[in-house]
């Protein structure tokens, strides 16, 4: 049998290191392999984020949003337009399953508002209690945007005290008072505290509560 030559040996040597030199063509194919599987993962993972399928599927957490608590007060800042704002009406009516009650101001712009219930009725101008016929008050302030709320506003013509035989939750609504920019009003219910929400609505400006009648 023939005997090599020495550069043919030095070729096939050579041919056999660069086959099986480390991090060449064993590291690619490798890298390409994770590349793949990377890919599918991801894939994976955009298909499970748009499962439109009613529920969770197997081994899934479901996402839930807190419930809102009908009981707790309730508060809103104003907008930054809502000065010299006026209270320009009182008005209340029965609905299916809650009482409404509106209050009416002047201007475009929304007002804030702190809404809750309330062991006593104080009133803000004398910081006495209140006269309220009810079970459970609610207080409701409704606060414009700016001080020294100077904004020439007519007082609140009234009437103080607005009674209404058809509502079923509402006894009693009282006006007491506007100071420094705070319109107060109370609302007297006729049954233990039940759950309220407060809304806004516009043309013309008016705040909103709602409450349960149970």
């Amino acid at each position: 049998m023939p005997v090599p030559r020495a550069h043919e040996r030095y070729e096939h040597e050579r041919n056999a290191r660069r086959r099986y030199r480390p991090g060449d063509s064993d590291f690619r194919r490798t890298a390409r392999r994770l590349a793949a599987l990377a890919s599918t993962l991801l894939a994976a993972g955009l298909l499970a984020g748009c499962d439109t399928g009613s529920g969770p599927g197997p081994g899934q957490v479901p996402v839930t949003t807190a419930a809102v608590d009908e009981f707790a007060a309730k508060n809103r800042t104003p907008d930054p337009a809502a000065v010299g704002i006026g209270l320009t009406g009182i008005s209340a009516a029965r609905g299916d399953s809650a009482d409404r009650v509106v209050l009416e101001f002047t201007g475009a712009a929304t007002p804030g508002w702190a809404v809750h219930y309330v062991n006593q009725a104080i009133q803000n101008s004398t910081q006495q209690v209140y006269p309220v016929d009810g079970r459970t008050v609610i207080e409701v302030l409704v606060r414009e945007a700016a001080s020294p709320f100077v904004s020439g506003v007519p007082p609140f013509a009234g009437p103080e005290t607005l009674t209404d035989p058809t509502l079923t939750a509402i006894g009693q609504i009282r006006y007491a008072g506007t100071v420094r920019g705070v319109t107060q009003v109370f609302l007297g219910l006729t049954t233990p505290q039940v759950g309220f929400r407060v809304s806004a609505l516009a043309d013309p400006t008016r705040v909103v509560v709602e409450v349960d009648h149970r």
